[in-house]
């Protein structure tokens, strides 16, 4: 009996006779997936856009894999094409899912770049080789300069963006393997871990959107438990919840809206919650910003100064009270008349939030005995 052994060349040329096609159907099953995930959860949400975006690109890539079969190399010029257009709807995914602008013109620039060195080199005269390191090269640049988006763009950093930079940073690295002076069973091996780290990725970059989805679904519900959704201002919870650092010297400043019952009964309810809308509105743009503004409850709002002092805090609030009061705020064809009642008390270091809201509650009252419109200190 004799046993024939073969070469390691032998071995890794049956693994892509075997591989190629197999990796290139999973390519195939694994993309098409992720697509139709993404495609589902945009018709369950039209105004969610970034999903069509990367479900459309998944499948094309899902189109791509199951198309050529020179995969991992620029054979024509449909494979630039097909793979900046695939890139490029995820990068215009990830900004739009960020609330900005779908395209910049560095991006544009970025997207025709691929295709672009295809053309120029064909043209020149490029061989087959050069044509293929100069199409592959710009598209890792492409995906690279993606990847520095996620890292760099706000909102704040989600250990979820590292993963999807960094999946992003895979693929750049991956494409350019076959392209490094190896051996030939090398270089048909790096082809296949292209195939591997397509499947990986995409599986990665998946489920890190989707979990960056819930991530903001759920700020999004904390935020509405900690404000106001009339005023948009905080609520006694989300003024608890800013403060709940510790403070150290801060200005407390307690307004209350004069006559609001009558307002009320001569405007309508609608009436007053315009008034109390343009409060929150003049409160806001007079307030610095590290100053927390809520409403308490009814027409009653709490200011929360950090590092300012009672005379600070009380020259703010006299600007406020004057703020507030002119001009009158307009509402449909009225005009409502409206002044406020203010009491200031300080903060001091170490000392618990709700006693200081407490003595410039009671400065309120006296601001509201004395005759309204007016502020008082504690």
């Amino acid at each position: 009996m004799t046993i024939q052994h073969r070469s390691s060349s032998d071995r890794a040329r049956t693994v892509m006779e075997v591989s190629i096609p197999t990796l290139q159907f999973t390519d195939f099953l694994v993309f098409g997936s992720c697509g139709a995930i993404f495609l589902c959860n945009w018709v369950l949400n039209r105004r969610k856009i970034y999903f069509l975006c990367f479900g459309a690109g998944y499948v094309v890539c899902a189109g791509m894999a199951a198309w050529f079969v020179d995969f991992g190399a620029y054979g024509s010029l449909w494979s630039p094409i097909g793979w900046s257009l695939t890139g490029g709807a995820f990068w215009i995914g990830l900004r739009l899912f960020d609330g900005r602008p779908a395209v910049t013109q560095p991006m544009l620039v970025l997207f025709l770049l691929p295709t672009a060195t295809h053309g120029v080199l064909s043209c020149a005269g490029f061989g087959p080789a050069t044509i293929n390191a100069g199409g592959t090269l710009a598209y890792a640049l492409h995906e690279a300069a993606a990847a520095l988006y996620v890292l760099r763009a706000p909102p704040a950093r989600s250990p979820l963006r590292g993963l999807i930079a960094l999946a992003l940073l895979t693929i750049a690295v991956a494409i350019c393997l076959p392209l490094l002076p190896l051996r030939e069973t090398f270089v048909r091996l790096s082809i296949v871990g292209i195939f591997v780290v397509d499947q990986v990725t995409t599986i990665l970059l998946t489920t890190s959107i989707l979990a960056l989805e819930a991530e903001k679904a759920h700020a999004a519900v904390e935020a509405m438990a900690r404000t106001d959704g009339l005023t948009g201002a905080l609520n006694r919870q989300g003024l608890a919840a800013k403060t709940s650092g510790g403070l150290g010297q801060a200005g407390i400043i307690v307004a209350d809206l004069d006559h609001f019952k009558s307002i009320n009964d001569r405007f309508g309810h609608a009436g007053g919650d315009a008034v109390l809308r343009e409060f929150a509105r003049r409160a806001g743009s007079l307030l610095p910003g590290d100053s927390h503004l809520a409403r308490l409850g009814g027409e009653e709002f709490g200011i929360v100064l950090p590092g300012r002092d009672q005379r600070a805090t009380a020259r703010l609030a006299e600007r406020l009270r004057h703020t507030i009061g002119s001009p009158p705020v307009l509402w449909k064809e009225a005009t409502i008349p409206v002044t406020v009642s203010v009491g200031v008390a300080a903060l001091a270091a170490g000392e618990v939030l709700h006693e200081a809201l407490e003595r410039a509650d009671k400065a309120l009252y006296a601001a509201k005995t004395e005759g309204r419109n007016r502020v008082r200190a504690a």
